[in-house]
């Protein structure tokens, strides 16, 4: 007997083949069954006919690390089809979380993963992920064990080169989050303490996940002009590791990148693959992406995390130094503001009540009612949230989009950001309707099943999921009917 029979169904298992009609019976929260009028009993039947059934979509990057804990969550992820979720992305993940570092870690981290409510206790990850165990969630969810998180926990935002002592710790730290069954590793380049790595002493560093098969997950340095060597960089460090890679949101910042450095640097991960390197990417569709305002700022003014960093905008010399950087080509980090323009950087999420009206408007919009220069509007305005700033900035284009979609190695993410107050980025909770109506319905980019396998099997293949992605007996009966 069946718990479930779901009868005449249209059935798009996630592979990529081409859809055709059967029942599914589940039992044991498993699929038992897939074929032509199984029949037979059943506690539940659901009549499927002129319905399509699809493997609950994943979305691999996502940052609901603290907002497991808050009422609610879930709801918007299970509204779009989402029956699984992997956090702790972009080398940012809410664990390990030591006492003495506690504050100094949760403050840097807000911006993207939200607040972390005051009851969950824990220092490790093996204690993290215990406590995710201990009460049922809504949803399926997996983590990965971030770079950054791991290192600021060992010697904060402030060390360059890790000493020994140091070193030591960030390893310990990685070896309790795999035998916590961490699905990955992930590092943000792009981030604070991060970006302080070069591919040899992130290795170095990572050595207890080296030949592991875990992949590392990596949002590159650059995404625009350093588009073609931050890849490059993350290749190598993969390399080093023996590890699978998977490029995080995939994408080519600034108008005068788009549709010439995209091309190269795919040419550059096919090279690779053919060579043998296990590699993917994923990528949101949307042209529009969303994080901390200060990764708009200079590496050396984000020495040291947030606080430090909104002190050094409170000193008149320090923004000179900075407005200087940010108004020039650099070879150091990813100049978005010079790339694209303020008009293109929107507020989405603040604290402080004063500076509400803010929110929703870009940085040009908010200088204009100040009648202020934008780099004095956004540099007071970071200074006075202590860069606790949560942005959307639109940095990409469609036809890049199409381009990364169509890879058959590609995945489909949200990169879903969990600020505590503000606006939500759209894909937030609109992420697999966009997929499917405008990339999909509208012919843009993928055939339904190609958009199907994108958000199911491949995601499971990509970081080991088992029992997950497919319609297939012995799979998990996660369903989107």
């Amino acid at each position: 007997m069946f718990d479930w029979l779901l009868e005449k169904a249209t059935v798009i298992d996630g592979g990529g083949g081409a859809p055709y009609t059967a029942d599914l019976g589940i039992s044991g929260g498993k699929i038992a069954a897939v074929g032509s009028n199984l029949g037979g009993e059943a506690l539940n039947r659901l009549d499927c006919e002129n319905r399509t059934v699809t493997p609950g979509f994943i979305d691999i990057h996502r940052h609901a690390d603290a907002a497991l804990f808050r009422e609610g969550f879930g709801e918007m992820e299970l509204r779009q089809g989402i029956t699984t979720i992997v956090n702790g992305n972009c080398g940012m993940s809410v664990a390990p979380l030591p006492r003495a570092r506690r504050a100094e870690i949760l403050r840097y981290l807000s911006p993207v993963t939200g607040i972390l409510p005051d009851a969950p206790e824990f220092e490790s990850y093996s204690e993290y992920a215990a406590l995710l165990k201990r009460d049922p969630l809504p949803l399926n969810v997996g983590a990965l064990a971030g770079s950054g998180t791991m290192r600021a926990a060992a010697c904060g935002y402030q060390i360059k080169c890790l000493d020994g002592d140091s070193l030591k710790k960030v390893r310990e730290n990685l070896q309790d989050a795999i035998s916590a069954g961490v699905c990955g590793v992930s590092v943000g380049f792009a981030y604070m303490p991060d970006m302080y790595y070069t591919p040899e002493a992130l290795a170095e560093a990572l050595a207890p996940m080296a030949d592991s098969g875990l992949p590392l997950v990596c949002h590159v340095r650059g995404e625009g002009d350093l588009l073609y060597e931050s890849v490059r960089e993350a290749i190598r460090a993969a390399g080093l590791l023996r590890v699978p890679l998977e490029i995080s949101h995939f994408k080519c910042i600034g108008r005068h990148n788009w549709g010439i450095q995209l091309g190269k640097t795919i040419e550059l991960i096919e090279r690779a693959r053919q060579d043998g390197a296990d590699i993917r990417c994923d990528v949101y569709p949307w042209t529009a992406g969303s994080t901390q305002m200060a990764c708009l700022l200079p590496p050396d003014f984000l020495r040291g995390g947030m606080s430090a960093a909104a002190e050094r905008l409170r000193d008149p010399k320090q923004r000179v130094l900075c407005r200087d950087a940010m108004s020039r080509p650099g070879a150091d980090f990813e100049n978005i503001v010079l790339s694209m323009g303020w008009q293109s950087v929107y507020v989405s999420g603040l604290k402080s009540e004063k500076n509400r009206w803010c929110i929703g408007k870009n940085v040009e919009e908010i200088a204009a009612e100040l009648k202020a220069d934008p780099f004095d509007s956004a540099f007071d305005l970071l200074a006075d949230e202590d860069c606790d700033i949560t942005m959307v900035d639109y940095i990409a284009c469609e036809e890049d989009i199409d381009t990364i979609l169509r890879l058959p190695y590609s995945c489909v993410i949200s990169d879903t950001v969990y600020p505590d107050s503000g606006r939500l980025h759209p894909r937030s909770f609109g992420n697999t309707a966009v997929l499917l109506g405008e990339y999909v319905q509208k012919g843009r980019a993928l055939t339904l099943e190609q958009a199907v396998r994108k958000l199911t099997s491949l995601p499971a293949q990509a970081f080991r999921l088992k029992g997950k992605g497919l319609i297939s007996p012995g799979y998990d009966a996660d369903l989107v009917p």
